[in-house]
């Protein structure tokens, strides 16, 4: 079996490329690095923008927004036409809800997830 010499390999190389080609090659590096500089926060704004408009997500804040002692009492079901429906389990709860929480959670919510993303909570006794 043949051994190879990777110092001799390594020297090939090294004298095949001469000054022109290797300054080339930093410039196309640092042109790239620039390109990507400039396209990655772009690029995870979009990202973050899909992410936080997602359904899921937004009905899975729910338990988060309201706490540990009412989420067990309400549950987030759906999320339509920038709509977030809630079923709540006690009447009492639902009224409060209803008539006087409901504008700060839908501005807790607007904080989050942006005014355009969530523009109503429907709270439905169940």
């Amino acid at each position: 079996m043949e051994r190879i010499d990777i110092r001799a390999m390594a020297n090939y190389f090294k004298s095949s490329f001469n000054r022109h080609d290797k300054n080339s090659i930093k410039r196309g590096c640092l042109s790239t690095n620039k390109l990507l500089k400039n396209f990655l926060p772009g690029i995870l704004s979009d990202i973050e923008t899909k992410y936080l408009k997602n359904p899921n997500f937004i009905i899975s804040y729910w338990p988060k927004l309201v706490g540990k002692k009412l989420s067990p009492m309400t549950k987030a079901v759906s999320f339509e036409n920038k709509t977030l429906y809630v079923i709540v389990k006690s009447s009492t709860l639902f009224s409060i809800l209803k008539l006087h929480e409901k504008q700060r959670l839908l501005s807790l919510l607007q904080e989050k997830f942006s005014k355009d993303t969530i523009r109503n909570i429907i709270f439905k006794l169940g």
